[in-house]
């Protein structure tokens, strides 16, 4: 759905373990956690999901060095194969604030825009075109612990591509080059109950350059397992990530 993982460091571990987000991932999942690091950095990712025969191809952009309140701000699009997938473009833009060294706030919005090709009278059926909220709290209590409070989705949407979740991940980085986490999310709106997903990762930086990840999620309402896991190469001016 356009509610999966939309980072490659996200989809490699899982549910995200969204309590160490950064950067892009940070606009994607929790944007209290762009306040923890002082980044300028600019992305452009696409992914491919051969069962649906869909593309997505676009940028993020992210400044939390200019100023104390950190933003960020993505755009994708979002390319079917007409009857059975669908197509449109997902815009959001985020802000960070700390509140002290140890915690900060985020909020941010997100329009969604999705149509599917010959379904409908018109010729096109319209799946979302909705302006909603993403908003989080994410503390930092002693060295290498990171625990966040999420909410995702929190102006209904009217549509499981993009369903109200709340829940909250924990963190822990040892030495700083191993991290390993977890998310337990709630999905509110998809289902006739409340359904869970829950899930997380390991990420290991080899030679100080190279991030291994792996991860799983389970999603109780679709009934659904996923393994996961992802490879990388940062350095101070270029990184590359696939998952």
């Amino acid at each position: 759905s356009a509610e999966d993982l939309v980072t490659a460091r996200g989809a490699a571990l899982g549910s995200g373990v969204r309590a160490s987000a950064a950067s892009s991932s940070a606009v994607a999942y929790n944007p209290a956690a762009l306040a923890f690091s002082r980044v300028y950095h600019i992305e452009a990712f696409s992914g491919y999901e051969p069962d649906q025969g869909r593309w997505t191809l676009g940028t993020t952009v992210v400044d939390s060095a200019t100023n104390r309140l950190a933003a960020g701000l993505s755009f994708r699009a979002i390319m079917g194969d007409g009857e059975q997938g669908y197509s449109g473009w997902d815009g959001r833009i985020v802000l960070g604030l700390p509140l002290s060294d140890a915690v900060a706030i985020g909020l941010g919005g997100r329009y969604l825009s999705l149509t599917r090709d010959g379904q409908g009278d018109g010729g096109g059926d319209t799946l979302a075109d909705n302006f909603t909220l993403d908003a989080a709290l994410t503390i930092a209590p002693v060295e290498g612990l990171r625990l966040a409070a999420l909410g995702n989705n929190l102006l209904a949407t009217e549509t499981p591509l993009a369903p109200t979740l709340v829940g909250g991940s924990a963190s822990y980085v040892f030495a700083e080059v191993l991290t390993l986490g977890a998310d337990v999310l709630v999905d509110l709106s998809t289902f006739d109950t409340e359904e869970v997903i829950a899930g997380g990762g390991v990420e290991f930086l080899a030679t100080g350059q190279i991030p291994l990840r792996l991860g799983y999620s389970y999603d109780a309402g679709r009934e659904r397992h996923v393994l996961t896991g992802g490879i990388g190469y940062v350095e101070q001016h270029v990184g590359v990530d696939l998952s």
